[in-house]
């Protein structure tokens, strides 16, 4: 139902002092990086880092909302495959190597079988914290398999053959409504089929039964519903009601498994007449129904605790809660300062002195330097600010002398006051001029002195750098190498930071590949050298032939060097 119909008043809150947190949670591999604190209030927040290797799942920063922090990160662990367990199950990686690897949480990497074998499952896996499976192979040359399995409620997908060779497949695919369970492919290994998959019933639910428990569905068009082993279905209570074993909820899931469905129980949602002490509400009523709504007046001196002054009948009671509070305010705490009178608690329209410390003043727009309670705290806030602007530390940079020489004279500065800087060899300003200007807020703008980053040389390359730009702190360039070179970021971008490019530009030469002996064959081009990716032909002698059963076969200059390896066998061999 609608609130916004009635009236609201405006800045209803109830002074309190912010809670506290306690200190933010640790995590498992890895920590706390930004500054800690003793003390932790509303809105505080800390970042998180996992220890090298590891995944970070969920956000990096956390806040103190309320008395709780909000979920901190996990670490997800690494995980990592060895050569011998690449051997075991005669595995190579997707490059056509054999070498340990690292594999960060939620990464995926690409296998392959060895010369002879079939995959049997995906051949890229996904490392989960710490867990990756590695991929099947069968061998190609085991016996032959008969008529494949058969599937209740599931059917064969591929082309049915008198004699399944080993390493070959058969695929299923279920009934309508039928859920499959385990792999959709069974394998001929060696003369026999792995496991084939099962087809699983569904579940018939009716909306007749859900009646009665006053349930229904998003769509009751039909009066029964079938759904798939495994899947879950949304129910909900109807409106004016809630779960019977838990008034504060309305929805109830439900998932199709081997045991029979169950379905909870609604009940009316009811409110009974709130009691608000120092104040009043209306309508009155003996019961109030989900929906209902009332107003809420507090009684002078006191407000209404959540701000609005509506309260709905909710599964959840009353909301918000209807509750006046006194208006009151706690003893102010003023850094580099003083107020009166002195007492423990303060209730609406109490008034203060503010007294502030030499070299502070009181942001206020009354003569009197008074602070009154409010329904909103302290207005205004009684707090003593320092006198811009203090004497600024210049990274990399200094103040011209005489400001030096009458430092005292200067600072702390006054409000429109200006002073000039310089930036030590190897630095500028953004600030042509290097003139800040004291304001209310401090130096504006902020005196800065950033790196400048050379352009001057690069090495068997060039910068793509305009002859009048000056690079600093924050800039970002383009640099392309000579022939023959390549550069080591494959994006050729470079940005100017305090501890100059990063990442550092560079030209390296690039890989070429040089015509090596083939047993039973030989290179068919005429060129001495490949660059890297380039393809390259070969031919083999009268009754050889490449693994693919062609005369001619191509390979590839990679950085680990020819692949496919070009290799020539003899036609008659029986792999």
């Amino acid at each position: 139902m609608n609130l916004d119909h009635f009236p609201t008043p405006n800045n209803v809150y109830e002074s309190v002092a912010a809670p506290a947190c306690e200190q933010p949670p640790d995590i498992d591999f890895g920590g706390i990086v930004s500054d800690e604190k003793l003390e932790y209030t509303e809105g505080d927040k800390v970042q998180y880092k996992c220890n090298p290797g590891y995944s970070l799942m969920g956000t990096e920063w956390i806040t103190c909302n309320g008395k709780t922090w909000t979920p901190a990160p996990n670490c997800l662990s690494p995980c990592s495959i060895t050569k011998q367990q690449l051997e075991a199950k005669n595995l190579f990686l997707s490059s056509g190597q054999r070498r340990a690897q690292l594999i960060l949480s939620d990464h995926t990497l690409g296998f392959m079988c060895s010369e002879g074998y079939s995959l049997t499952t995906p051949s890229v896996r996904k490392c989960v914290n710490g867990h990756i499976d590695l991929p099947s192979c069968i061998s190609e040359r085991g016996k032959n398999c008969s008529h494949p399995p058969t599937v209740e409620n599931g059917d064969i997908t591929t082309f049915l053959e008198k004699r399944y060779t080993s390493g070959s497949f058969v695929e299923f695919k279920c009934q309508k409504l039928y859920a499959l369970e385990g792999q959709n492919r069974s394998f001929c290994d060696n003369g026999n089929w792995t496991n084939a998959p099962v087809c699983l019933e569904p579940c018939t639910i009716s909306v007749e039964e859900m009646e009665n428990q006053r349930l229904e569905l998003n769509d009751t068009a039909k009066e029964k519903v079938y759904l798939k082993r495994g899947d879950f279905l949304e129910l909900r209570c109807k409106s004016g009601y809630a779960l019977a074993t838990n008034l504060s909820q309305s929805t109830f899931m439900v998932q199709c498994s081997e045991s029979p469905i169950v379905y909870p129980e609604c009940e009316e949602i009811v409110c009974n007449p709130p009691g608000v002490v120092n104040g009043r509400f209306k309508p009155q009523r003996h019961v109030y129904k989900d929906g209902d709504l009332i107003e809420i007046t507090c009684n002078h001196g006191f407000l209404i605790l959540n701000g609005r002054n509506i309260a709905e009948c909710t599964k959840n009671g009353w909301v918000p809660p209807p509750r006046c509070s006194e208006i009151t305010c706690d003893p102010p705490s003023v850094t580099n300062g003083n107020y009166m009178p002195q007492e423990k608690f303060f209730r609406d329209q109490d008034v203060i002195t503010i007294t502030c410390n030499p070299g502070f003043y009181f942001i206020t727009n009354n003569r009197r330097n008074t602070a009154q309670c409010a329904q909103n705290g302290w207005l205004p806030s009684p707090r003593c600010t320092l006198r811009p602007c203090d004497y600024p530390n210049i990274e990399n940079g200094e103040l011209q002398s005489h400001y030096e020489y009458y430092r005292e004279q200067y600072f702390p500065s006054q409000i429109g006051q200006s002073i000039r800087y310089t930036c030590h060899h190897g630095y500028l300003s953004k600030n042509w001029d290097r003139n800040v200007r004291c304001t209310k807020d401090g130096w504006d703008p902020m005196p800065q002195c950033l790196r400048v980053c050379s352009t001057d040389h690069l090495e068997n390359g060039q910068f793509s750098a305009s002859y009048w730009k000056t690079y600093i702190e924050g800039d970002g360039i383009d640099y392309s190498c000579d022939h023959g070179y390549m550069p080591e970021n494959p994006e050729a971008k470079a940005k100017c930071t305090r501890n100059n490019w990063i990442p550092p530009p560079k030209c390296i030469a690039e890989k070429t590949c040089t015509k090596v002996t083939i047993q039973n064959g030989f290179f068919s081009d005429q060129k001495t050298g490949y660059n890297l990716n380039e393809k390259a032909k070969y031919r083999c002698y009268t009754d050889y032939m490449t693994p693919e059963r062609t005369e001619d076969g191509t390979t590839r200059c990679r950085k680990q060097g020819w692949y496919p390896p070009p290799k020539c066998i003899s036609e008659y061999f029986n792999d």
